[in-house]
């Protein structure tokens, strides 16, 4: 008696279920080697914490730092801001 054998992989799919109703969402503002803006503020906020020893509470103080640090480059290096001069869209 032989032993049936079973492919390893699945079947390709000829089209994904839903595909036809997915939104496109639009892909965040980048800069910089194609890093986005949120990501490149958060990285700037933990150096501005770091500068600062590192103390407990108030990360918004360092959030706010990066925000207006990241808006003057910005602006001082000519890419435009998002509508309403917004930092991330």
């Amino acid at each position: 008696m032989a032993a049936q054998v079973r492919p390893l992989t699945k079947p390709l799919r000829t089209e994904q279920p839903g595909s036809e109703r997915r939104v496109q969402r639009p892909k965040p503002l980048t800069d910089f080697y194609g890093e986005n803006r949120h990501e490149l503020v958060k990285k700037l906020a933990y150096q501005h914490w770091e500068k600062r020893g590192c103390p407990l509470g108030s990360p918004e103080v360092d959030w706010f730092e990066a925000e207006r640090a990241m808006r003057a480059y910005l602006l001082a290096s000519g890419i435009e801001l998002g509508p309403d001069g917004d930092l991330y869209s």
